[in-house]
């Protein structure tokens, strides 16, 4: 990179944005992991219910609901992991033109 005060200006400014995006991402990520937790604990709570009084259909229906919500927090966790991976890399790259341009 040159050492172009402009340029540099650019890619501090992309580099802002790139933090910012792994800043939300972050929280999503924990967003999912609260809700995660909160369904893993459901489910132990309808799993110790249907021990105690047997299972019941509706038992039975709130415990398939918490599943799907903790498979959909696992899976958000993913991509958020995944997203952050990336965009980690990207911040790299950035500072790496950073420490050329000055």
């Amino acid at each position: 990179m040159s050492n172009n005060p402009q340029t540099l200006i650019e890619v501090f400014k992309e580099r802002l944005a790139v933090v910012q995006e792994i800043s939300a991402a972050q929280s999503r990520n924990l967003l999912n992991l609260q809700l995660g937790g909160g369904a893993q604990f459901e489910i132990q709570e309808i799993e110790r219910q249907m021990v105690a009084t047997g299972v019941s259909h509706a038992l039975a229906e709130a415990l398939e609901q918490a599943r799907a919500r903790l498979t959909n927090a696992t899976a958000g966790m993913a991509a958020c992991d995944a997203q952050c991976a990336a965009l980690e890399r990207r911040l790299e790259d950035l500072d790496r033109r950073i420490a050329a341009g000055r």
